[in-house]
């Protein structure tokens, strides 16, 4: 198996966080780590090669197309592809999808948008030259070409959408929509219609997102293993309100802090996180 991170171009940030490119000669059925995704992110996916469902608990299973944006998931999935398997990601911010591609989130089913149903053939270009590569370094430059060109095409004017996000962030969650409307001068109802719009998810869900990443990755580092942890320090009253997001998050019971999803692993230039013979 071969993974790879790599960084994006300057230009490209904040929209685009970075790449990973995955390629895996395993013939069969392979069961992927549900928080393979993070939560907050959308993905434009390419899957040069096998094919992926993804089962999240609450619907019926879908399969992914072969060019999609995948996101914002808002519950446990279960991912699964057919191998041999060769994929491109290009993982995106919040409002990262509408600034690139310009879709608002009512174009999404079951989480996703395909791409080949929008008209916007340079996605379908992109993927066919991913299909060519032979060498991993050439995923980045193919990838940076290809959203650069889109982001200089694209001129979608984000409504402070982004700066709202960003506000989110720097509370770490901790905001109301209440907090929100006063702060941008929008009425509740023109705030969580415009927000839910470009981001794809009302901002209430999207701060409750925020909350249990940062909750996570406080508990995490305090090394302890059980999730009794003291939630103090984190923006949960108690304990019970921590739990409730973790089951709707992950559909289990929160035992453990040990695995990170890709968001959260260092990136330096190419890096070559898994190699298997």
């Amino acid at each position: 198996m071969n993974f790879h991170i790599c960084h994006p171009a300057d230009a490209l940030r904040p929209f685009v966080k970075q790449y990973y490119f995955w390629e895996d000669d395993t013939r069969g059925i392979i069961q992927l780590p549900q928080n393979l995704f993070a939560l907050g992110d959308q993905y434009m996916v390419f899957i040069l090669e096998g094919k992926a469902e993804i089962k999240p608990t609450n619907h019926k299973a879908f399969t992914l197309p072969s060019n999609a944006v995948l996101g914002h998931l808002t519950c446990a999935c279960q991912l699964q592809v057919q191998g041999p398997v060769k994929v491109a990601v290009v993982q995106l911010n919040a409002y990262g999808c509408y600034r690139l591609l310009g879709l608002e989130a009512a174009g999404f089913t079951n989480y996703y948008r395909n791409l080949a149903m929008t008209d916007q053939p340079g996605w379908q270009e992109l993927s066919a030259a991913l299909k060519q590569v032979t060498d991993p370094g050439e995923i980045e430059s193919l990838l940076d070409e290809a959203c650069i060109k889109a982001l200089a095409t694209r001129d979608c004017t984000l409504r402070e959408v982004d700066d709202m996000v960003d506000y989110m962030l720097i509370m770490q969650g901790n905001v109301s929509v209440e907090e929100l409307s006063a702060r941008y001068g929008l009425s509740r109802p023109t705030l969580e219609r415009i927000f839910s719009a470009i981001v794809g998810i009302p901002p209430q869900l999207y701060a409750r997102m925020i909350r249990y990443k940062t909750a996570l990755s406080a508990l995490r580092q305090l090394n302890l293993p059980e999730w009794q942890s003291p939630v103090a320090t984190t923006a949960y009253y108690n304990q019970a309100m921590f739990i409730q997001d973790y089951l709707q998050f992950n559909h289990q019971a929160p035992s453990y802090f040990g695995a990170a999803t890709i968001a959260h692993l260092p990136v330096a230039g190419l890096h070559q996180v898994a190699v298997a013979s």
